[in-house]
């Protein structure tokens, strides 16, 4: 019999492959000249879109150990953090703009589809190594900074971050 936590990686490894199928079929349905049509979301492309949903998945690579550290210490200190990060919200807006602008030059039509799957590989990866008491730790996150984002998540509710942040980007696309 699976324990609650089994469960929860299975889980997670089914939603994680039901959006990978969803961003390969997306962009199996696109030509490099669609990635450089404009998005429903102005000012952006859908290339940029593209790239900044794959960069969701990318930086939860960076989230998780932050998580699992920080949800070793006391919950209030990671609420300090969050506030820090919380007044720094519009130089992260530009940063994260301007980021997403550069991926989509480097994550070009050609290489998107790997760039991705290699943080899907590692995300993978990742629920596996994840230990029982560990699921429940967690950190607050900068709320300002991605709706996506609740003001505490635990390690289990983090990996659903990128699928939110995809889901919330992929009505942006245009086609």
């Amino acid at each position: 019999m699976k324990n609650k936590y089994q469960q929860t990686k299975a889980a997670l490894r089914t939603e994680l492959e039901s959006t990978r199928k969803t961003f390969h079929a997306l962009l199996d349905s696109m030509t490099e000249t669609d990635l450089s049509k404009r998005s429903r979301s102005p000012g952006w492309t859908n290339g940029e879109i593209l790239a900044h949903m794959t960069f969701g998945f990318i930086i939860l690579n960076a989230l998780l150990p932050l998580a699992r550290l920080w949800g070793r210490f006391p919950e209030w200190t990671s609420k300090i953090f969050a506030w820090i990060l919380n007044a720094f919200t519009i130089p992260f807006n530009w940063v994260n703009a301007l980021g997403a602008r550069l991926q989509a030059r480097v994550f070009t039509y050609r290489r998107i589809g790997a760039v991705y799957d290699r943080a899907y590989v590692s995300l993978i990866n990742q629920i596996e190594s994840i230990k029982d008491e560990e699921w429940e730790r967690g950190m607050y996150y900068p709320t300002r900074w991605d709706s996506n984002f609740n003001d505490f998540m635990t390690v289990h509710e983090l990996f659903y971050y990128p699928i939110r942040h995809f889901n919330f980007h992929l009505g942006q696309i245009a086609q």
